[in-house]
């Protein structure tokens, strides 16, 4: 496929994600994508990556992602990316704050066979949870 053809799956790819279309994610996505990302005890591939962000959406509903900039080589795509939404619901765990996030974030794709078969994703988490008005603070992990 050519770079502009992994550009416009990745663009589709996201509107389709904006837009809560699984069918469209599962015409884009391989159902084994390796998203080594992925939040800890969620399911591997398409459906962890559908479960992650459907719990997002309980907590802001009107979650959603602008790709800024798209660079591509190969089989490659980057995307820049803006991610927003209001917290009016449980978020992972925190009650509904009524405020507006707003954070940035990279991802990478891998394309094989008109389809993301890798997504490798980079966010500044933390940010959110500032924005939201908490504090933070490192607590070791217990085994």
């Amino acid at each position: 496929m050519s770079i502009e053809e992994n550009k416009n799956i990745v663009r589709r790819y996201q509107e389709a994600y904006n837009n809560c279309d699984f069918d469209a994610l599962a015409e884009l996505v391989s159902a084994d994508v390796l998203t080594p990302n992925i939040i800890a005890g969620m399911p591997s591939g398409l459906e962890g990556a559908k479960v992650v962000h459907q719990t997002t959406l309980i907590g802001m509903p009107d979650y959603h992602t602008n790709i800024e900039d798209l660079i591509a080589k190969g089989d490659k795509v980057v995307a820049r990316v803006t991610m927003t939404g209001t917290h009016t619901g449980n978020f992972w765990g925190i009650p509904a704050t009524g405020k507006r996030v707003n954070l940035t974030g990279i991802y990478i794709v891998r394309i094989a066979n008109g389809k993301i078969v890798e997504h490798w994703g980079e966010e500044n988490g933390m940010i959110v949870i500032k924005q939201l008005g908490f504090k933070t603070r490192l607590e070791p992990i217990s085994e």
